[in-house]
């Protein structure tokens, strides 16, 4: 996999094209920049080894003088630039995302909207519904006629309206005015 133009590997899976073909000339390279990386950090890591192991002193005086601590706050610090991309920009779209989504459409509109909304609606006006009964005969008989009345005029508007007027719009209005109604009682 990792031999070269040798190993037939990866086959076809990754496809470059001729004009783009540096593969061939990555093998001809002199061995000495081949071998570059690898001496470069181990040479790295031997220095460093040394340095914490037995210059501690050195260390400690050079992290204490003006350039050794410019060199130091450099390279420790990264120029703070993971600082200002977490606080500036990452923090502002998480901000964002939580009240602007999960607040506002999570919690806010699919709530009122959806079954939550819709269970307390329904429930309420059941509520008033339950205070019109009053065990009088010719109040029933009055609430079975309008009721009669109301599902014979919505089937003769839906047959005369039905090459015009979707019937899931009436139902969409039917449902934003039960909201409508509901917010003008809470107010």
């Amino acid at each position: 996999m990792i031999i070269g133009l040798g190993s037939d590997f990866w086959g076809n899976a990754l496809f470059t094209t001729a004009e783009n073909m540096n593969r061939i000339d990555a093998e001809f390279i002199l061995h000495q920049f081949k071998l570059l990386p690898v001496i470069l950090s181990l040479l790295g890591s031997l220095s460093a080894f040394l340095v914490y192991s037995f210059g501690r002193k050195l260390l400690v005086q050079l992290k204490l003088s003006d350039i050794g601590r410019s060199f130091y706050n450099f390279f420790n610090k990264k120029w703070f630039f993971d600082k200002v991309y977490n606080e500036c920009i990452g923090q502002f779209f998480f901000m964002f995302s939580y009240d602007g989504t999960y607040k506002t459409v999570d919690r806010g509109i699919i709530e009122i909207f959806g079954p939550m909304g819709l269970s307390s609606v329904v429930s309420r006006k059941a509520f008033y519904l339950n205070k019109l009964q009053s065990g009088y005969l010719y109040h029933y008989a009055f609430l079975i006629l309008i009721s009669i009345t109301l599902m014979l005029g919505v089937r003769q508007f839906c047959i005369v309206t039905g090459n015009f007027i979707d019937y899931k719009i009436s139902i969409l209005f039917f449902i934003i005015s039960f909201f409508i109604l509901n917010q003008k009682e809470t107010k």
